[in-house]
């Protein structure tokens, strides 16, 4: 007998498996029993289970240096085990119980991956700086498989669990094996030293220097879809692609991804979840594989520091600062104009009983007429023989023309009202939601340079717009004083003010909606960010056009009705970015540019009615070819190269047709209106109109920022028009002042390439203001 029981506590003992005591339960009204054994952690122990007999295993450590390290459980299986008999394995703690089963099946397209092995952290109860007791698990396996199951079970402490700051933790992970780690805000890791070691386990240093806000930077060599999740430091732990969505933040990522953190989002620290999709559908990446080794992903993470509140004010202040300057120089600038202004002497041109034939050759227009028969007399104006002037097209009274004006100013005051209250409830909504559901996929933020302040997820790419707002406001106060300077009323350019006010009102709206559009950006909400760009760069034509056709300029309603067309297209672009689609807007886009030309070349006076294309084969049978001899070369050359760029931009839209068709667009109307400006200054050259000297510093400035600014807008660091996961690739950390990135550069260098392009369209004519308007061309 004695002999016996030696060699039953070798046999036992020499696998590792137990200690002298075994305790069997037989429960005789089922016939199923119960074996309960102890075991060592971090030795691979076997076990075996069927519909009769359930293991119920307790652990022990040699040592005590790891006991405020929660417990990581491996289990896993050979062939025997069937899916239709599933084991169950019961992890019970003091305060918790956690369950799941093995194996793990993942469907897919073709047939079934099947993980046969697991791994899974228990939730440290007693993490942080309250560690009180030492909690180890008793672990249940049961199944209901007619036949024996032998499982692998180990047990071990989690040794990098604790985040330590600028330190890099590598870690593999698979559907059926998801990690979470520590950090705390206001503890660092405890140390593994013999003489720390207490009947109370380990209790960390607190350390003072560890920042209260942190950027949690994670990246992959895989593509392979992942949700990363941020939770309180509470338990349960949501560690499944399931359940993850219960608590905290949650993100998806494929090779990058990252998140600004703070103590009050987190007051007691958080868990670091990093899960393994079944499937790749989320991340909008390649379809699953069948092969369950194609689900392994390897990350690497750090948690490294953000910026201090000091760093904030510094970072919003240098902005002011810089707008600030450039409305200084600008002023400065314009200074001596203002001056020569109030001291030039006025000119009084007697009229010349005889008119001159340009003069003749003028519309009859009666000088109270009002803006709606200056457009139908347009209809009676026959071809010249001579150049058409300024004073031709400028036949409306003041007020008229005051009010013409206006209604620009006053729509387009209307429409920002009415446009952007219910822009404003619905992104602040957009933006509760996040914080409610903890849904990172929501907003494409760049995530490595976005600053939270407040109820702000990403305070400097809002804060950054506030630019176009300020350059908006002077800009309006510019023009208001140079309206408070009468102008003689046959000299110079007619200036509508209105347009000028609308254009002021443009920028200060841009800059309102694209920090709208920033409280939480993604594809459904693009058009609120660029739609006043759409404005400002029509307005900007209009007002060019303007200049030359006084009295025949489009009218506000029109004007407005075209922007709602444009905006409209735009939605309908990205909502159902179709080849089809691209194919008709890009008809429409050459059409229109036609259109146009024919109107820009012919001053206005052509229009497209039944019977033109009849006159015009008329005239090639009359004259030959020599009817298409332009008879305005310089103009025609440059209509010319106007259109050729349109039809680059055209062929490039068509054969780089993807789902930013909002981009597309804007490139067009902001490139048209470069060009439109060109060939604005190119042809008073030609009249040899002088430019002021300090319009060409505006438009020198101007395009060198808008060469800056575009370089800019090309280095995205998110894309709406790409899943989330896909978006975060192209994420990466601030650049300037540790504060902004390449698109809060973007919102300041647009913001001073519109403000100084305003005040070139502004003073491009200034050297006209003492010529007679029967000496002003018309182009």
């Amino acid at each position: 007998m004695i002999f016996v029981l030696i060699l039953y506590v070798i046999l036992f003992n020499g696998t590792g498996n137990c200690v002298l005591n075994n305790l069997y339960h037989l429960n005789n009204g089922t016939g199923k029993q119960f074996i309960y054994n102890t075991y060592k952690y971090g030795t691979i122990n076997r076990v075996t289970v069927n519909n009769l007999t359930e293991q119920i295993m307790d652990f022990y450590e040699e040592y005590d240096y790891w006991h405020g390290y929660p417990t990581r459980v491996h289990v896993s299986s050979n062939s025997s085990i069937n899916t239709e008999y599933p084991v169950f394995i019961t992890a019970v703690q003091q305060k918790g119980v956690l369950s799941w089963e093995l194996p793990l099946v993942v469907s897919t397209p073709h047939t079934a991956m099947i993980f046969t092995d697991m791994g899974r952290t228990l939730c440290p109860h007693d993490a942080g700086p309250n560690i009180t007791t030492v909690n180890r698990p008793q672990l249940q396996v049961t199944t209901f498989s007619p036949t024996n199951v032998s499982l692998d079970i180990k047990l071990r402490r989690v040794e990098d669990f604790y985040i330590e700051l600028d330190k890099t933790i590598p870690l593999v992970a698979t559907p059926s094996t998801p990690k979470y780690y520590y950090f705390s805000f206001d503890s660092s890791p405890p140390e593994n030293h013999g003489n720390r070691a207490t009947l109370h386990g380990f209790l960390p240093r607190f350390n003072y220097t560890i920042p209260k806000s942190v950027i949690l930077i994670i990246e992959s060599d895989s593509s392979i879809c992942a949700t990363v999740s941020i939770q309180n430091n509470s338990c349960p732990v949501f560690d499944t692609e399931n359940d993850v969505s219960y608590q905290g933040y949650h993100l998806t990522m494929t090779n990058n991804g990252g998140i600004t953190l703070t103590q009050s989002m987190f007051p007691v620290g958080f868990y670091v979840v990093f899960i393994v999709n079944q499937n790749n559908k989320a991340c909008g990446g390649a379809p699953l594989q069948d092969n369950p080794g194609d689900r392994v992903k390897d990350f690497r993470f750090r948690i490294i520091a953000t910026i201090s509140y000091k760093e904030y004010v510094v970072g919003a202040l240098v902005v002011l600062a810089l707008f600030s300057l450039v409305v200084m120089l600008t002023v400065l600038v314009l200074l001596p104009s203002y001056t020569s202004r109030c001291t030039v002497e006025v000119v009084v041109i007697e009229e010349d009983p005889t008119p001159s034939t340009s003069r003749d050759q003028r519309p009859l227009v009666d000088e109270r007429s009002d803006e709606d028969s200056i457009t139908d007399s347009i209809r009676e104006w026959p071809i010249p023989t001579e150049p058409l002037t300024v004073a031709g097209l400028s036949k409306a009274r003041p007020k008229a023309n005051a009010r013409r004006s206006d209604r620009y100013f006053w729509s387009a005051l209307t429409v920002a009202v009415v446009y952007a209250l219910p822009v404003v409830q619905l992104l602040f909504t957009y933006q509760q939601m996040v914080f409610q559901t903890g849904n990172q996929d929501l907003c494409y933020y760049n995530f490595l340079c976005a600053h939270p302040l407040g109820i702000l997820s990403d305070f400097n790419h809002v804060y950054s717009n506030i630019g176009y707002v300020l350059l908006g406001l002077v800009f309006a106060l510019q023009v208001r004083a140079r309206a408070s300077k009468p102008q003689e009323q046959d000299m110079g350019i007619p200036q509508h003010h209105g347009l000028f006010y609308s254009m002021g009102l443009a920028l200060a709206m841009e800059g309102l909606l694209s920090a709208c559009y920033h409280l939480c950006p993604n594809k459904m909400n693009f058009q609120f960010d660029s739609s006043f760009m759409y404005v400002i760069a029509v307005l900007c034509m209009v007002k060019l056009y303007q200049n030359r056709h006084p009295d025949v300029n489009a009218s506000a309603h029109a004007t407005f009705m075209l922007l709602a067309l444009l905006i409209s297209i735009g939605l309908f672009g990205i909502m159902y970015p179709s080849v089809y689609f691209w194919v008709i807007f890009t008809l429409l886009h050459l059409g229109t540019c036609f259109v146009l030309t024919l109107k820009i070349y012919y001053v206005g006076q052509f229009k497209v009615e039944r019977g033109v294309l009849g006159r015009g084969v008329a005239a090639l049978r009359t004259h030959g070819w020599s009817a298409l001899r332009p008879n305005y070369t310089t103009r025609a050359i440059l209509l010319a190269l106007a259109n050729l760029a349109n039809w680059a931009l055209a062929a490039y839209g068509l054969y780089e047709h993807k789902k930013d068709f909002a981009r597309h667009l804007l490139a067009i109307l902001m490139g048209n209106t470069i060009l439109y400006t060109l060939f604005y200054i190119v042809m008073k050259l030609v009249h040899r109109e002088r430019v002021p000297v300090y319009c060409w510093l505006y438009l020198a400035s101007a395009h060198a920022a808008w060469f800056y600014a575009l370089n800019l807008f090309l280095d995205s660091k998110t894309k709406w028009s790409e899943t989330p996961a896909q978006s975060r690739r192209h994420n990466a950390q601030c650049t300037v002042l540790q504060f902004y990135d390449s698109h809060d550069a973007w919102h300041v260098a647009s913001a001073v390439a519109l403000y100084l392009s305003f005040n070139a369209l502004l003073t491009v004519d200034d050297n006209l203001r003492n010529t007679p308007k029967h000496q002003i061309p018309v182009f």
